[in-house]
C-alpha cells in the first residue's frame, strides 16, 4: 500500500491530471490481475470489468483525498510549520505541505492557485504562459486581462470571478 501511495503522491505533485492517474491505476491492475479488487469485503482477481474499473478509480480517488490530500498533507503542515516557527520565516523553498496542497511543485501554477484559480484554470495559464502571464521587474507575476476573454469558456469564466476578488493580480 505504502508504494501504492507514494506513486499516487509523486503523480499529485507533478501536476498529473486526474484522468491520467485513473487510467495508470487501471493499467497497472490490468497488467497485475492478481492484485485483485476489493468488493464486499472480498478480494477478487481483478478480471477489467466495468464494475472493477469502478473499483479501481474508487480506490485511487479515497486515496487522493483521505490520504493524500489529508493524511500525508497534514503531516507536512505540521513539519511546515514548526519548520517556519523553528528558522523565524515566512516561506521557505522545498515547502512539501504546498507541493501536495496544491498538486504541483511548479511556482506559477501555486501562485495562482493561492490567487483562487482551480488546479485545471492553473495548468492551462501555465500552458499559455507567453499569452496571459506578465513577469514585473521585480520579478512578481501579473495575469493580462486578455485572459478574461479566452478561447476557453471555463478559464475565462473564472478569471472574471477572480478578477472581481483579486483585482491586483490583472493588468493590461
Amino acid at each position: 500500500m505504502l508504494r501504492w501511495y507514494a506513486v499516487i503522491l509523486i503523480q499529485w505533485i507533478q501536476g498529473t491530471g486526474l484522468s491520467h492517474i485513473m487510467n495508470k491505476a487501471i493499467e497497472f491492475k490490468q497488467n497485475n490481475p492478481d492484485s485483485g479488487v476489493q468488493i464486499d469485503g472480498k478480494q477478487e482477481r481483478y478480471n477489467d470489468s466495468r464494475e472493477h474499473r469502478n473499483v479501481v478509480i474508487a480506490d485511487t480517488l479515497e486515496v487522493i483525498e483521505n490520504v493524500i490530500l489529508f493524511s500525508i498533507s497534514n503531516y507536512f503542515l505540521r513539519f511546515s510549520n514548526e519548520y517556519k516557527r523553528f528558522h523565524n520565516v515566512d516561506t521557505f523553498q522545498n515547502d512539501w505541505y504546498e507541493y501536495v496542497e496544491y498538486g504541483t511543485t511548479n511556482p506559477l501554477t501555486i501562485l495562482l492557485q493561492r490567487s483562487g484559480f482551480s488546479r485545471e484554470t492553473s495548468t492551462y495559464i501555465r500552458q499559455h504562459k507567453s499569452e496571459y502571464v506578465v513577469i514585473t521587474q521585480n520579478g512578481g507575476v501579473k495575469l493580462r486581462r486578455s485572459l478574461l476573454q479566452s478561447r476557453n469558456f471555463g478559464v475565462a469564466r473564472e478569471s472574471a470571478d477572480i478578477q472581481y476578488n483579486v483585482p491586483e493580480i490583472f493588468v493590461d
